[in-house]
């Protein structure tokens, strides 16, 4: 039987975290500069402004900032100030918050700007923020000579604001279907698609946030507990961004 709290293992998977990590981080900087053209399409005019294109790229921006501090703390082999680099690593709360609010506002406009529903998801973004504030200010890393990298030293106080995202991710899918419920098997293209997408964006909130939720309940060591925060955090921006590139780009054609 495996010892996750052996030092060896720990290291070993430590290894394979920081791997994984650098794999993902490819993928989304190929992914951001890839899709630069919609945001310059924005600016040029040949898509209609509209203000939430401001969270969708604060959605993109963020999750670089995050996955380049990620680069910076892992592959430096000077000593840095690793509090520092976990403190600015709020970054990767925010790209959590930002790919949430795309769903919240997507959410509202279904349910055509209904009070009560503006209400429940202000109170989850405001309930989600505060979980990552205060998971990143308990947060402590520490430099490892051994390693030659940051190690942080108590990721499990990232627990409540993991499963808190999951939670209220899943319960806006569920509201946003509900919505979508009256127009699934509509004649109307648009209404066809945002079931399919919502359909697919609870696929990916289940494959990006259900791992990581799983693995700090289990908290078997640091390692683990890391291992999959990163991918699941550009796994949701991807599919937040794509879908609202998807759908914008329907809406204009048919305006």
């Amino acid at each position: 039987m495996v010892n996750y709290h052996n030092p060896a293992t720990i290291a070993q998977e430590f290894v394979t975290l920081v791997k994984l990590w650098h794999v993902v981080d490819g993928i989304f900087i190929w992914e951001f500069i890839t899709t630069l053209d919609y945001e310059w399409d924005v600016i040029r005019g040949h898509h209609p402004y509209r203000w939430t294109i401001w969270v969708y790229s604060l959605a993109r921006v963020t999750t670089l900032m995050a996955i380049i501090l990620n680069i910076v703390g892992f592959d430096t082999t000077t000593p840095i100030n690793c509090q520092v680099w976990m403190t600015f690593e709020f970054f990767a709360s925010l790209a959590f918050v930002f790919s949430s609010l795309l769903i919240m506002l997507r959410v509202i406009a279904i349910w055509n700007k209904a009070k009560m529903i503006i209400a429940i998801a202000m109170g989850i973004l405001v309930v989600d923020i505060s979980l990552f504030i205060n998971s990143t200010i308990r947060l402590r890393a520490t430099w490892s000579p051994e390693a030659v990298t940051c190690i942080v030293a108590n990721i499990e106080s990232t627990k409540p604001a993991i499963i808190g995202s999951l939670v209220s991710d899943i319960g806006l899918f569920l509201v946003m279907l509900i919505g979508l419920l009256p127009l699934r098997g509509g004649a109307f293209a648009l209404g066809r698609t945002l079931w399919k997408q919502g359909l697919i964006w609870l696929l990916f909130a289940t494959v990006a946030e259900v791992p990581p939720a799983v693995l700090m309940i289990l908290d078997l060591n640091v390692s683990l507990n890391l291992i999959d925060q990163t991918p699941g955090m550009i796994v949701m921006t991807i599919a937040a961004t794509r879908v609202y590139r998807s759908l914008t780009t329907i809406y204009s054609s048919n305006t």
